[in-house]
């Protein structure tokens, strides 16, 4: 099969290597879709702590399903689409028998300690893959993952009916998230962000955007009544949104940071005492909420709640893996850009 790899940092090549085997409990799949994530920015240049090389990246799977290799009972089959679960567990350590094992102490990736989706075929745990309704656009069906993301933070964060929330960053992951938290029940969803792009893209969805260029507090106070947000997560990974986010929240609020910014982020921690806020940690999604992330995807999708496909900034041939990931480093972009690897 055709497969791009990480031969070292900061190094691609296309390759042609050996199927991959699904061993007992998994399925092969052929990718269709494969989406650049900053975390793939991270790896390709070796600013994360535990990927390793050689490896094939990408953890954003949608694929179709070539082989089963036992597992009983399944909710797919042979030729079905699926989006893939991409995390990998111990079952030993204490996070595992609490069942909490997205964060695994032994804690294995698809793109970054096993092999990804950015070649034509790759191998999941049969119980990590969820199929896709047959009427979902494939364009829309790979955003499952980062989906799932979002869904998994506004849950940590307890957002629900009657909230306020402000997103700091309207990147892919915080244009998604502000979508989930208005999935459950938020009255008020803004963003707040300093790329025209990205402005444009999010307000193009329908929320209020603060153009974080101007006197952002200020803004915030007028949009709240001075009380500030309920809910707050902080998606731009940037020293400014860190320090944003204890005077956007109300007094015992929650803020949510998302993802795992490059270096160390320094937060007020002065107001975070006096407002008591909750700061709540999210670490990628549990295996259900990814999969009511499916649902929430074909929810979006069938009552045209947002039009999902506009997210996609661009999409590239498997040959220009390396291209796509320039791009995505970039930062000056809006929307997702993903790999076209099904011919």
């Amino acid at each position: 099969m055709r497969a791009n790899v990480l031969t070292d940092w900061k190094t691609l090549e296309m390759r042609e290597v050996p199927d991959p085997r699904p061993g007992p409990g998994q399925a092969l799949m052929e990718v269709v879709y494969a989406g650049i994530c900053g975390s793939d920015v991270t790896v390709f240049n070796h600013h994360h702590p535990t990927a390793t090389v050689p490896r094939v990246m990408c953890h954003e799977i949608l694929g179709v399903v070539r082989e089963i290799n036992g597992g009983g009972p399944l909710p797919y089959r042979v030729g079905d689409r699926v989006a893939v679960f991409p995390l990998s567990h111990c079952g030993e350590c204490d996070p595992c028998r609490d069942g909490n094992f997205h964060v695994c102490r032994n804690l294995r990736i698809l793109g970054l300690h096993l092999d990804g989706g950015f070649a034509d075929y790759v191998c999941a745990e049969v119980e990590k893959i969820f199929p896709v309704s047959g009427d979902i656009p494939d364009r829309v069906a790979i955003l499952t993952e980062p989906l799932a993301v979002g869904f998994h933070a506004n849950a940590r964060a307890g957002t629900g009916p009657g909230d306020t929330a402000l997103v700091v960053g309207a990147g892919p992951i915080g244009i998604l998230c502000a979508m989930c938290a208005q999935y459950f029940g938020a009255a008020k969803v803004a963003l707040a962000e300093i790329n025209p792009e990205r402005i444009e893209l999010a307000r193009s969805f329908g929320f209020e955007v603060i153009d974080a260029n101007g006197e952002v507090t200020d803004a915030i106070a007028a949009r709240t009544g001075g009380k500030g947000f309920d809910k707050v997560f902080e998606a731009s990974g940037s020293p400014a949104g860190a320090l944003l986010v204890a005077s956007a929240a109300k007094i015992r609020g929650v803020i949510v940071p998302i993802g795992i910014p490059h270096g160390t982020l320094a937060y007020e921690t002065g107001k975070i005492v006096l407002k008591e806020l909750s700061v709540v940690g999210s670490r990628v999604h549990t295996l259900k909420h990814f999969g009511r992330s499916v649902e929430m995807m074909e929810h979006f999708y069938r009552r045209k709640t947002f039009d999902l496909e506009r997210m996609i900034a661009a999409a590239y041939p498997l040959e220009d893996l390396a291209e796509g990931i320039a791009r995505q480093a970039s930062g000056r972009f809006n929307g997702k850009i993903l790999v076209k690897v099904k011919k």
